[in-house]
């Protein structure tokens, strides 16, 4: 994967380049105490992952951040900082990441490792966005659905994360409990019939499994922020705004989980 750190402080840049020399996945390409240095440098190179200093003269690690991303959109953006005041701008930039000073080698460590997982998340195809209004993504463009039941549909497989959702959980979520005991009323195998549909017009049919009286997303080939959050990814979490597929109203259970998820990352930064 290959680097590039940008802070005005050269005792930091050399302790992450000396940790990186441990790791073959990560090439240092460029250190850079100057901004505009680092910018000029991705203009005209392959960068992969990027190290930036966020209070720096001249030019800020937002702004560098901002430039950067314009040159190549999935650049691996973490930031470092002395400031807590700074995480909620990093998350607005959508950083993958912060990283607090002073650190150590543990710290750089879990930067690392990190920047590898998301590396690799950036193979899949698939992306769940839940955080504000539900959608997916194939390769980052928009699925549009046949009918707002049929994406509902797969909303409720995605909240369930890999786990059964029966008829019955599906008519009672849909359509509300007193559909249960008319199911066919209820006209879910169309919806069903919808959401498949859609899926193998967009070649994407492999990320749900049908089995008897059963529906179920397969998690292991998915991205999601959802997900990510559950995990304790930090900065997900501290992105997660109160608004989980707001268009859902039986959706509103997991927002007091994710809210609590977050209040406890941001007490142990506070430690």
């Amino acid at each position: 994967m290959k680097t590039i750190l940008v802070d005005d402080m050269i005792l930091d840049l050399q302790l992450f380049e000396l940790k990186c020399a441990d790791l073959s996945e990560f090439e240092i390409v460029g250190k850079f105490t100057d901004p505009n240095e680092a910018v000029e440098y991705a203009r005209f190179n392959l960068v992969d992952f990027a190290v930036l200093d966020i209070d720096m003269p001249c030019m800020n690690g937002m702004e560098l951040a901002q430039q950067l991303r314009k040159i190549r959109g999935d650049m691996i953006i973490v930031f470092a900082t002395a400031h807590m005041q700074y995480a909620v701008d990093a998350m607005k930039m959508k950083a993958d990441y912060i990283i607090f000073k002073p650190f150590d080698r543990y710290d750089i460590e879990d930067v690392l490792e990190r920047a590898k997982l998301l590396k690799q998340r950036q193979k899949k195809k698939y992306y769940f966005h839940t955080f504000g209004l539900f959608d997916l993504r194939i390769h980052g463009e928009p699925v549009y659905f046949r009918s707002g039941k049929a994406k509902e549909l797969l909303a409720l497989c995605v909240y369930r994360e890999g786990q059964i959702v029966t008829i019955y959980e599906l008519i009672e979520k849909l359509w509300g409990e007193d559909q249960a005991d008319n199911p066919e009323k209820t006209g879910y195998r169309r919806v069903i019939k919808e959401l498949n549909d859609t899926l193998k017009l967009y070649g994407a049919q492999e990320i749900l499994i049908r089995e008897r009286g059963s529906l179920r997303i397969k998690r292991d080939i998915v991205d999601c922020d959802y997900y990510d959050a559950r995990l304790g990814n930090k900065n997900i979490c501290m992105s997660f705004q109160g608004e989980f597929m707001k268009q859902y109203s039986w959706a509103e259970e997991a927002v007091f989980d994710l809210y609590e998820k977050k209040k406890m990352i941001m007490a142990n930064m506070n430690t």
